[in-house]
């Protein structure tokens, strides 16, 4: 009789101590075993193959984060893949929601949608991640990699790495520029034009041309240059001064149109423009931070307008 009772306490033991790991594995924390070189030199950073066996990487996950999905950029994660949810990944969290991610392979920007983040891998050569299934789902994340735990020289806590891996002094500006697929964007020094709904720079005092133009919200101003601007397509456009070949230009984070460039003047007299951006006051704040109304005399209805 007592043989039973023995091995049911044992079993009901076994029974409470896994239901409690498991518990604790599902909610608090976990451990996960990495393998592969995509995340190298951050897991597996060279190559432990042996003619017997193959050892990889374990680090600890947790999962507090996945209360509110509060992310930061540089957090390593893991994930399910948005192809196949029985197969988990670990990358790192390059952009979040509002975020602009620059497309090396094709000079384009996305802007991440509400609830998805982009990742990407550490050796970005080895890595099928964000550049080719696009920004994924925070639903999909299982939790954020803190610990690595084995090897024993290699246990510590994981650094998050910056998106912005290089920051490089140019002249009279600093480009950030980002070794992982994040928008870089150009930081003017001096009297600055910026956006006016993100505050993103777009052009200097010195580079101002002419400030005796107008668009359909008022005034405009022509500058030599603009940056942190992406481009729409081309359309030829009659204004004032004869008819133009122009892109629209818009903020490069949070895409809200700007101006626009001129790309051919077709009239000899207006070959001045070509190159140059139009940056309407109304969506700019000016140097000293101040923002233009648009009065009722500004208003000019009919056709695109430039020079007065």
């Amino acid at each position: 009789m007592s043989t039973p009772n023995f091995l049911f306490g044992i079993a009901k033991k076994c029974f409470t101590v896994g239901l409690i790991s498991l518990t604790i594995s599902d909610r608090y924390v976990s451990l996960i075993a990495i393998r592969g070189s995509s995340m190298s030199p951050t897991f597996n950073p060279q190559d432990k193959i042996s003619a017997a066996f193959t050892m990889d990487d374990y680090a600890l996950v947790e999962k507090f984060c996945l209360e509110k999905y509060k992310f930061l950029p540089g957090d390593v994660v893991v994930f399910r893949s948005p192809s196949n949810h029985k197969q988990k990944n670990v990358k790192r969290i390059t952009a979040l929601p509002g975020d602009w991610v620059n497309i090396s392979s094709s000079y384009d920007a996305v802007m991440i949608p509400e609830g998805h983040c982009w990742v990407e891998g550490d050796n970005s050569a080895c890595s099928m991640d964000s550049r080719s299934f696009g920004p994924i789902p925070l639903g999909l994340v299982c939790g954020r990699v803190t610990h690595v735990v084995w090897p024993p020289n290699r246990v510590g806590k994981l650094d998050r790495k910056a998106p912005f891996s290089l920051i490089a002094a140019e002249e009279d500006f600093i480009i950030n520029i980002s070794s992982m697929g994040r928008l870089f964007l150009i930081n003017l020094e001096g009297r600055i034009y910026t956006c006016k709904h993100c505050q993103t720079h777009l052009a200097v005092y010195s580079d101002l041309i002419s400030k005796s133009f107008h668009s359909r919200t008022g005034k405009a101003y022509l500058f030599d240059k603009v940056v942190n601007v992406t481009t729409g397509e081309k359309e030829e456009r009659m204004m004032m001064t004869g008819v133009h070949t122009v892109v629209d230009t818009f903020c490069v984070r949070c895409g809200s149109l700007v101006g626009w460039r001129y790309d051919i003047a077709h009239e000899k007299s207006q070959k001045y423009k070509e190159g140059r951006f139009i940056l309407e006051r109304f969506k700019v704040l000016g140097p000293d931070g101040s923002a233009y109304s648009m009065g009722h005399e500004d208003q000019i209805s009919g056709s695109e307008v430039d020079e007065v």
